[in-house]
């Protein structure tokens, strides 16, 4: 493949990529790292063939370099640190609404953070990141329907841990 292909893939990827490896993680810099290493992976092994599925090859190859981190720095990940940091403040909103979206945001982080990383990772990949089935089927090496029961059973577990959550707030 040629280097102005991959400038293009990077140019394309590198910020959704980045996000969902941040959301997995919750480091900037680990995200960063590991977005490198998706794309160096990419420059030496990516193949001709790979081209038409570029995005669901990325998300796959970055998912399991995501999991061979993890593996390694379990005890070290809180996945939220960062994210608790970031502003969701709005001028048009009032103090109530921020301190809403605030709380909201910090239960939904628990939440995820909660379930196993295949749950988290189909929830991600398909809410924030909006991939296809056919893509989601590429990067989890699954066949259609264990994607389609996978992101079921996600959604169903987040909903009910979303629950108990708001339960043990009130």
């Amino acid at each position: 493949m040629r280097s102005d292909l991959y400038a293009q893939l990077f140019k394309q990827y590198q910020s959704s990529l980045h996000l969902y490896l941040y959301r997995m993680c919750g480091s900037q810099e680990m995200a960063e790292e590991l977005v490198q290493e998706t794309f160096y992976r990419a420059m030496v092994s990516m193949k001709a063939k790979h081209a038409d599925y570029a995005r669901a090859w990325l998300y796959k190859v970055a998912r399991h370099l995501f999991i061979d981190w993890y593996r390694k720095h379990r005890g070290e990940m809180e996945m939220s640190r960062e994210l608790e940091k970031q502003s969701v403040e709005n001028t048009y909103r009032t103090p109530e609404e921020v301190l809403a979206a605030r709380e909201r945001i910090k239960l939904i982080q628990q939440v995820m953070k909660k379930l196993p990383e295949q749950y988290r990772t189909v929830l991600l990949l398909r809410e924030m990141n909006e991939l296809s089935y056919k893509e989601l089927c590429e990067v989890l090496d699954m066949n259609m329907n264990q994607v389609k029961v996978t992101l079921f059973r996600a959604r169903a577990r987040f909903k009910e841990e979303m629950l108990q959550m708001k339960g043990e707030n009130e």
